[in-house]
């Protein structure tokens, strides 16, 4: 409270009660050492975000190049697989050859009821008969002495004395004669009760047997 003095200007004197204590300034250094941590934390901050995309982006390419080596071992293994495939097929070729047969007449060929496709098959292999034709084609197998029978006869298979195996008259054959492994004793003829054109496709394959086969197992 101011009490009145008429010896002053104003007329009141001055409280007796001390005015209140003035806030005192924060010296600069603190401000200054607050101010620098803040912008440490704010810099370890970028730095860790900055780390911490980097650290994606490179798990990311190594997950990338992770994979693209899967694939590329997966291919190679594939690859490795399919020559081994290939290695056990040329091995097992090597030891059983297949050999076209037939070169007579260079691809299709003739064929009718004035005449007859023959040819031997040969001792130790196996006879692959295979062919299309536009009429229906009789596959005959017969001993030399079947054959001069049938060859005698006009090729009347009628005049053929004794067992003999055959295929039926057929436009599309593709079949295998095993007798002639084990012995050197066979003709194949083929024959038409018309006139067509026939595309052979006769291989034989090696495969000899450990014994007589067909004939001669009977008459050695």
């Amino acid at each position: 409270m101011r009490e009145f003095d008429p010896r002053t200007p104003e007329g009141f004197y001055a409280s007796a009660m001390p005015p209140p204590p003035a806030i005192a300034p924060r010296p600069r250094r603190a401000r200054t050492a607050l101010a620098i941590a803040a912008a440490f934390l704010a810099l370890v901050a970028v730095l860790l975000g900055v780390d911490d995309l980097r650290y994606r982006a490179e798990a990311t390419d190594q997950a990338q190049r992770a994979s693209r080596f899967a694939q590329q071992l997966a291919a190679v293994q594939a690859q490795e697989r399919q020559l081994q495939s290939e290695v056990a097929q040329l091995q097992v070729q090597a030891r059983n050859p297949t050999l076209t047969m037939w070169n007579t007449c260079g691809g299709p060929c003739t064929i009718g009821p004035s005449g007859v496709r023959v040819g031997s098959a040969p001792d130790t292999f196996e006879l692959d008969i295979e062919f299309t034709s536009t009429v229906p084609v009789t596959t005959y197998f017969f001993t030399f002495r079947q054959w001069a029978q049938f060859d005698n006869c006009g090729f009347d298979v009628h005049c053929v004395t004794g067992p003999y195996q055959s295929f039926a008259a057929s436009t599309s054959v593709s079949r295998t004669f095993q007798d002639a492994e084990g012995c050197s004793g066979y003709v194949w003829v083929m024959q038409a009760s018309r006139d067509g054109i026939i595309t052979p496709n006769v291989k034989v394959r090696y495969a000899p047997a450990s014994h007589p086969t067909g004939v001669c197992a009977q008459s050695p």
